[in-house]
């Protein structure tokens, strides 16, 4: 059986892995959510959008982000055609990355739950008059 600083330090790593792709998960988010907001503009015959900031966002993508094609596709398509399945392809991958967030989200808490559990342990068990059990 591993001893309580093994598991500690396993659920510490487990909950920053949990947290950092929660992070991620809702920059892409942020993005697609971005990407639609676009793409009904342009249907809509909104006035000029002006800079998009393309290169601020690739940036962005480099910097730690994941490096899925179905997602990069979706944020910068390689056509200018919008149409409305455009729109609900987007609405639909949205709905995908909602429901994975709040898995990590709920993963993310189960993990936080027992590595408090588990210092909690080891406090007992270091207390004066703590034991086992």
């Amino acid at each position: 059986m591993p001893t309580p600083d093994v598991v500690i330090a396993t659920l510490r790593h487990s909950r920053q892995e949990m947290r950092r792709e929660l992070a991620r998960v809702r920059w892409w988010r942020r993005l697609v959510q971005a990407r639609k907001d676009l793409e009904v503009a342009q249907l809509t015959d909104a006035e000029e959008l002006g800079s998009l900031g393309l290169a601020d966002a690739w940036e962005a993508l480099a910097a730690d982000a994941p490096t899925s094609t179905e997602l990069t596709h979706a944020v910068w398509p390689d056509s200018t055609g919008t149409t409305p399945s455009s729109v609900e392809a987007l609405i639909a991958l949205d709905a995908r990355l909602e429901s994975y967030e709040t898995r990590v989200a709920e993963n993310l808490e189960t993990v936080t739950s027992q590595m408090v559990k588990a210092l909690g342990e080891k406090h007992r068990e270091s207390a004066p008059g703590g034991s086992r059990g």
